[in-house]
C-alpha cells in the first residue's frame, strides 16, 4: 500500500488537530480554574470577603491559559504552513515539504483518530500529525485505519 497526498495546510483542520492534541491539558486547566472560581465565590458567601487573587487565578486558568495555548499552537503550525506531501505505507507515515522531511514507523504512534476531513496520527497526548483526507476515497481511509490497527495502533473512527 502506498498512498500519497499533497495538500496545503488548512487552518480549520489544523485548529481541530491542535485542540484535540491539547485537550488533556486544557481540560485540566479549565477544571482547576473553575474550582478556584467556585472556591472564591464560596469564601465570599461564607465570610463576606471576595478573594480577588483566587478569582483572577481561576479566570486565568479557566479562560486565558487555554486560549493562549491554542493560539500559540496555531501560530507555530501556520508558520510552517507550506505545501506538504504525506506518504502512508505499510511501514508508516511520512510528511515532507521543501524545508523538512519526517518519517514515522507505525509503532511511533499511540492512536489514529478519524475526524471530518483528516486523520490525526498521535505520537503523544499533545504531539500529533494531522493528515488531510480530501484526496482519499472512503475505502482508502479504511485501508489506512486497518493498517494502523494491524500494527497495534489504537484507532478511533468518526
Amino acid at each position: 500500500m502506498l498512498l500519497q497526498i499533497t495538500a496545503q495546510p488548512d487552518a480549520r483542520l489544523l485548529a481541530v488537530a491542535i485542540r484535540r492534541g491539547l485537550r488533556p491539558l486544557v481540560l485540566t486547566s479549565r477544571g482547576l480554574g473553575w474550582a478556584a472560581i467556585a472556591l472564591a465565590l464560596a469564601m465570599q458567601a461564607t465570610t463576606g470577603d471576595l478573594s480577588m487573587v483566587l478569582l483572577l487565578t481561576g479566570l486565568l486558568l479557566a479562560v486565558a491559559f487555554p486560549m493562549f495555548l491554542t493560539n500559540i499552537g496555531m501560530r507555530e503550525a501556520m508558520q510552517d504552513a507550506e505545501l506538504t506531501t504525506y506518504e502512508i505505507t505499510e511501514t508508516g507515515v511520512a510528511s515532507s515539504s521543501r524545508a523538512t522531511r519526517h518519517a514515522y514507523t507505525w509503532n511511533a504512534f499511540r492512536f489514529v483518530e478519524q475526524t471530518s476531513g483528516q486523520l490525526i496520527f498521535g505520537r503523544t497526548r499533545t504531539r500529533v500529525l494531522p493528515v488531510p483526507t480530501a484526496g482519499l476515497t472512503p475505502a482508502q481511509i479504511e485501508q489506512v485505519l486497518g493498517t494502523a490497527a494491524g500494527h497495534g495502533v489504537r484507532v478511533r473512527r468518526a
